[in-house]
């Protein structure tokens, strides 16, 4: 039973995956734009920024119709690398927030702080972990211009070290890509995902200005933006970054390992439940043939020729390496194995503490 429900659900995000790639946007780098653009990028306790990857862009974003601003929650690591940005980078703006209204959620008050300061013909919203060339703006600002609809865009996979890119590629963002576009169950799905992937949001600054951040306190501004537009009738799309929008991770495989687990963590800490319930799901199914080819052979072999062909589109979509992809089964243990360990410490972590009560 397990390796049919397996097989059809693989063919159906085949099959999903493909449509969002024939239908969705790619960004082209010959698109150009007059027009200017806000970058947003909110800086939490759990955000990792790549200092070398933006200081080799540098030039890309010395023109004048380009704004960043930086919104950095409490005491961030990160800020002395952007104030060393900022020293060649005078569009840079770094805006830190020591303190904030209890209950508020940090990056919807954040971007509330700063809404009436931005004023670009194009907004955009993104993870830090993401790094952009001076393209990017150009076939964002173009395509929304002349669409007026907002776009959520899927970064490429920065190439550093084979295994470390083919556990990186296994991400939330992937898993959105292979069910997104159904509309009749976005609601339900592609939010959920939406909150724990990584991309850009971008829109026309009316869209921005639209947004009440004052009633916006969900902790995933992807999917706190995306249901407020679902309420106003708004539409958006998938684009692709076509390698003018790259997710950066470390180098070292075993940090990117303990981020692994510390991101279950942070997911759980702030309630994305669903979200982690639908990325295991498709976990599953990307790591079934290891975890069942003992109880069923021919299935789990027919599972890894889909998978087969699920990684030669992806390849496409995300510009993976063919060596990467052959590690797709070790990357998806990898994953696994971290949501086990994390599973392991939470449990090790409540026992210990109803010994304590025990002995009080």
């Amino acid at each position: 039973m397990f390796g049919i429900i397996a097989l059809i659900l693989t063919a159906a995000m085949i099959y999903t995956l493909v449509k969002n790639a024939l239908i969705g946007t790619q960004l082209n780098k010959a698109d150009k734009f007059s027009g200017t653009v806000d970058l947003i990028i909110p800086i939490t306790p759990e955000s990792e920024f790549y200092l070398e990857p933006w200081q080799n862009r540098l030039q890309d974003f010395q023109k004048g119709n380009i704004n960043i601003h930086i919104l950095i929650d409490g005491h961030h690591p990160s800020i002395s690398a952007w104030q060393i940005l900022k020293e060649n980078l005078p569009n840079l703006q770094i805006h830190s927030f020591v303190l904030r209204p209890i209950g508020r959620k940090a990056v919807p008050w954040m971007i509330e702080q700063i809404q009436t300061k931005i004023q670009s013909d194009i907004v955009i919203i993104g993870d830090p972990e993401l790094v952009p060339e001076e393209a990017t703006f150009l076939s964002l600002g173009k395509i929304i211009t002349e669409k007026q609809k907002a776009y959520f865009v899927l970064p490429q996979t920065a190439k550093k070290n084979i295994l470390g890119e083919a556990i990186a590629v296994l991400n939330p963002t992937l898993a959105l890509a292979s069910v997104f576009g159904f509309r009749k169950i976005r609601k339900n799905i592609a939010h959920p995902l939406l909150s724990i992937s990584q991309g850009y949001m971008a829109m026309p600054l009316t869209h921005f200005k639209a947004m009440d951040w004052s009633k916006i306190n969900i902790h995933s501004w992807k999917e706190a933006i995306a249901k407020a537009w679902d309420i106003e009738g708004k539409t958006y799309a998938l684009a692709f970054g076509e390698r003018l929008l790259q997710r950066f991770y470390s180098d070292d495989v075993k940090t990117q390992i303990r981020h692994l687990s510390q991101s279950w963590d942070s997911l759980w800490r702030y309630g994305e439940r669903m979200g982690i319930a639908l990325y295991l799901v498709v976990l599953f199914l990307w790591a079934y043939p290891v975890l069942c080819f003992g109880f069923n052979p021919f299935s789990s072999i027919a599972s890894i020729l889909l998978l087969i062909l699920y990684r030669f589109f992806t390849k496409i979509v995300f510009q993976e390496r063919w060596w990467a992809m052959a590690l797709h089964l070790v990357a998806a243990a990898v994953w696994v194995g971290s949501f086990v360990y994390w599973l392991y410490t939470v449990l090790k972590q409540k026992m210990n503490k109803n010994k304590i009560k025990t002995l009080q």
